[in-house]
């Protein structure tokens, strides 16, 4: 595995394309790429199927965990 990168002090446009693995809140191992996608002067950052939002922004923009899915994530200086 790669060395992790400080996610919550990087841009979202910085962190497309990186590899995360995420725990969600029920133990499950998420293992995958991010995908940025702006969205009406905010922001998300999905996993690369789409299948869930896994970064978004809090109430200041800045990168957030989706608290409502995960309970933790690494993101990796690995990109895709």
């Amino acid at each position: 595995m790669s060395e992790s990168i400080d996610w919550q002090h990087s841009t979202p446009s910085e962190l497309f394309l990186h590899r995360f693995v995420a725990i969600t809140k029920s133990g499950q191992t998420l293992d995958g790429y991010l995908s940025y996608f702006p969205q009406n002067g905010w922001w998300i950052l999905q996993d690369a199927d789409n299948l869930t939002t896994v970064i978004k922004p809090d109430a200041n923009g800045n990168p957030t965990l989706n608290t409502e899915l995960f309970r933790s994530i690494n993101v990796l200086k690995e990109t895709r």
